[in-house]
């Protein structure tokens, strides 16, 4: 039934009526005006079956209290706000001309390259000193007072072998401990000799190796395109966006050129409405925008994508041309599989780029803006897409 949607569950059932993101739902609990702004995950309800007298009541605290009316404009606030985060994303858009230059960059590189070598050698361990043997016990040792007096010759005699024998015992334990301790430092010493011959030669390669570096740094730095990357892949990772972007690029160092592709989201994922607070303050109004309106939006949010994208590779790296396409994906009419779609490509020099009036962006139109580059596009004044081959650097 169109427009109508069951929801069967233990509390009983409902139905709701309207189109999808603005409805009226009749159940046991009893009835709510329901809508939602599609794209930014936010919504908003409201009880309609109440008294009237309630409706006159909730109006009547809302001219004596302005708590409801703040609230209200702070979710409009808030709905608006993530509207525009999505529409106006090149706001975001960085100046070039603040990013590092490529002697800054040259020389934070030869920084790295020609560190020295920074890992410490290994400590070698110290002799122990042995254990000193327990003196050999005289005649009397282990005799008293009484002893002296009434001892046997016998006694005297057991008690002279017994303190002989612990002696005896405890000359063997020492020098056992002795031994073992010796070991123990031969083990050690010989495996420190083994790390210390490791170390000695990694340091002597990392001595050759930045010898070796030293003298072709310069050209090992304008080809290192490994290098160049980890830089743009650290810039975009720290980058917010309202919304999840998948960016692909590679970077060709000898030609001056960054290469981007973005998956864009779809235009079913625009906001297709506006919201307002009414007169009194009460409620929030919705109102739906026309195909056309949606369209814009969308446009105006890819190729703001496309913009800042470019304007972070031209301010992480010193390079001279971004090649830039965006695509979205598609059911292929043909195979009926999901593919690849590109709508706009655009082959960008930093000149140009820097042209750009980066302490007025609220004036750009980033539609109109890539006009200004080689750009490729089958866009009507509808801002209606068609599929395009991308430009190649």
């Amino acid at each position: 039934m169109p427009g109508v949607r069951l929801n069967l569950s233990g509390s009983g059932a409902s139905m709701s009526v309207g189109p999808r993101g603005a409805s009226v739902s009749f159940g046991k609990r009893g009835t709510y005006a329901n809508f939602g702004l599609p794209g930014t995950g936010l919504s908003y309800r409201t009880r309609l079956d109440r008294a009237s007298s309630s409706s006159r009541q909730r109006a009547q605290q809302a001219e004596a209290n302005a708590q409801l009316r703040d609230e209200l404009e702070r979710e409009v606030e808030a709905l608006n706000s993530a509207v525009d985060a999505i529409i106006n994303i090149h706001l975001l858009t960085p100046d070039p001309r603040t990013g590092h230059t490529y002697s800054e960059l040259l020389n934070y590189y030869r920084e790295l390259a020609l560190k020295p070598y920074a890992v410490p050698a290994p400590v070698r361990p110290d002799k122990p000193l042995p254990l000193s043997e327990p003196p050999r016990p005289d005649d009397d040792h282990g005799r008293g007072f009484i002893g002296r007096v009434f001892e046997s010759a016998d006694a005297r005699q057991e008690r002279q072998r017994l303190n002989l024998e612990r002696w005896q015992l405890e000359v063997e334990m020492c020098q056992q401990e002795n031994a073992l301790t010796l070991k123990r430092y031969q083990t050690a010493r010989q495996l420190w000799a083994e790390q210390y011959s490791h170390w000695q030669y990694d340091a002597a390669e990392h001595d050759k190796k930045i010898q070796h570096t030293a003298e072709d740094i310069d050209r090992r730095f304008a080809a290192d395109s490994g290098y160049f990357e980890s830089l743009l892949t650290e810039v975009l990772q720290a980058t917010d966006w309202p919304r999840e972007t998948l960016v692909a690029f590679q970077v060709e160092p000898e030609r001056s050129v960054i290469m981007i592709e973005i998956d864009c989201p779809e235009v079913e994922d625009m906001p297709t409405s506006t919201v307002r607070l009414n007169a009194k303050g009460t409620e929030i109004l919705e109102k739906e925008i026309s195909q056309k309106a949606v369209r814009e939006r969308y446009a105006l949010h890819v190729h703001g994508i496309l913009m800042r994208v470019a304007g972070m590779a031209f301010c992480a790296l010193p390079f001279e041309k971004v090649v830039i396409s965006g695509y979205t994906q598609r059911i292929s009419k043909q195979s009926g599989f999901l593919e690849d779609e590109y709508i706009v490509s655009a082959r960008i020099n930093r000149r140009d780029f820097e042209a750009l009036n980066f302490n007025n962006l609220e004036c750009v139109n980033p539609v109109e803006a890539f006009e200004r580059f080689e750009v490729q596009r089958r866009m009507n004044s509808t801002y209606l897409f068609q599929s395009i081959t991308p430009l190649s650097a």
